[in-house]
């Protein structure tokens, strides 16, 4: 049950943590190369926002998305066992989504830990301070991270049984389409690649905290947060929905 999706979240974790701290280990130890840290700070005092720091370990999350999302998927060839346990489908879902859920907020957890400890060794940890407000970034973010593993879920209760190959299309689609969007392809072909990002979590992400003319979404940060929460939780409702109400496989 979930303890099984616990498994699958514990290898993704440690998969991400231990490239996170080996990168630490690799930034460190080009840092000390030559004796130790050669930082300067001429000017005013420097300051390293605390909030910046949060935000921007919320991109952790949003990395690991496609990866959980296929928990569904992974018990499709299984499913006659899984539907065999005393609880509702419905139930057995919300616990799936609970570990996951858990899982990319520990990932936020960690990443923030290890930017703290890069700080803590450099020696620039008294620069910290919490005067910033990034809490629409963190939001975006998460949002964006949701609406990922959303889609993801929903594609893989539409086409079960291809999880691994839908959530590595999945980094195809969102990294390709903005760059799409930019190439003149005649006009109607053109609204089709800039209406595709409308589904691409980076392409919200590219464009925090404003319009801008160069945006490939219109629309405020405000209105990109509302978009990417209620397509993700939509996505992840209908998704669980059809998972749930599935056919066993013969």
């Amino acid at each position: 049950m979930e303890y099984v999706e616990m498994l699958r979240a514990r290898r993704v974790l440690t998969w991400y943590g231990g490239i996170v701290f080996a990168l630490l280990a690799l930034g460190l130890a080009l840092a000390f190369k030559d004796g130790g840290p050669h930082i300067r700070m001429s000017g005013a005092r420097p300051n390293v926002p605390f909030d910046a720091i949060v935000a921007g370990a919320a991109f952790g999350p949003m990395i690991l998305a496609a990866f959980l999302a296929v928990c569904f998927d992974a018990e499709y060839k299984t499913a006659a066992i899984t539907w065999t346990r005393p609880l509702s489908r419905m139930g057995i879902a919300l616990r799936y989504l609970a570990v996951d859920a858990a899982a990319m907020i520990a990932a936020w957890l960690l990443t923030i830990l290890a930017v703290l400890i890069c700080l803590v060794v450099l020696g620039l940890a008294s620069y910290i301070t919490f005067q910033s407000n990034a809490v629409n970034v963190v939001f975006l973010a998460f949002g964006c991270a949701v609406m990922w593993y959303g889609l993801v879920v929903l594609l893989t209760a539409l086409l079960p049984g291809r999880g691994n190959a839908i959530a590595g299309a999945s980094w195809a689609y969102v990294l390709i389409v903005p760059g799409l969007s930019k190439i003149p392809f005649p006009a109607a072909l053109h609204q089709v690649m800039v209406a595709l990002n409308y589904l691409n979590p980076l392409a919200y992400i590219g464009s925090i905290g404003s319009s801008r003319p160069d945006s490939v979404i219109a629309g405020s940060q405000g209105a990109h947060i509302a978009a990417v929460w209620v397509i993700g939780i939509a996505a992840v409702a209908i998704g669980t929905r059809l998972w749930a109400t599935r056919e066993v496989p013969a």
